[in-house]
């Protein structure tokens, strides 16, 4: 996999800072002062992913977009990224480098940690994803509701937030917010494989 160096400018009066994706680390010139050194966060230090769009509220109506991004490491490293579009001004050049930076994201991190716990799954080991705990029985996403089984569980993905649920009682659920929560987008692959390679769900 390739290095990738993406120039972001949050606003157009904001000078041009260099992003780095590299499939052993992520690098962010985001500090105010040109001289100051980039945040670096390595690969094995990358402990949460979120992202996603917020709107800008004028006084009647949206007058544009915050493309927002995040990423923290395991030694208090965080980089923030937001690409802003206000009146659709860099509104298609900007879809396009969220896009980007999101597909990255995946390819070169993403899909690998959602691989690790698929395999201590496998293992029947506990975890964590997103403060769900997952066992070889099912999900607990609330300790006051308790375990839902595998066989209970349901899904339903939407444009901002993905949330799990027991069908047999819907009032039973948690919903996970993209662009808020840590990790929901792993929580979404993790949780959805668990379910196809059980015959529980289908695309």
């Amino acid at each position: 996999m390739l290095q990738l160096e993406i120039k972001i400018k949050s606003s157009i009066f904001d000078r041009d800072r260099i992003l780095i994706l590299n499939p052993e680390y992520i690098q962010f010139d985001d500090k105010d002062l040109k001289e100051a050194k980039p945040t670096t966060i390595a690969k094995t230090e990358i402990s949460g992913f979120r992202f996603g769009l917020k709107p800008i509220r004028g006084y009647y109506f949206h007058i544009g977009r915050i493309y927002c991004i995040d990423i923290r490491g395991n030694k208090d490293q965080f980089i923030k990224i937001r690409l802003k579009s206000v009146y659709g001004i860099r509104k298609k050049e900007l879809t396009q480098k969220y896009s980007t930076i999101v597909k990255a994201l995946y390819d070169y991190f993403i899909d690998e940690i959602s691989l690790k716990y698929l395999n201590q799954f496998s293992n029947n080991e506990q975890f964590e994803i997103a403060g769900v705990n997952f066992n070889e029985e099912g999900v607990i996403f609330n300790k006051k509701i308790g375990l839902i089984t595998w066989l209970d569980l349901g899904t339903r993905a939407y444009y901002h937030y993905y949330t799990l649920y027991s069908k047999q009682q819907p009032t039973q659920y948690k919903a996970f917010e993209f662009i808020n929560d840590w990790n929901v987008a792993i929580l979404y692959g993790v949780s959805r494989q668990i379910l196809k390679n059980k015959n529980l769900w289908t695309e």
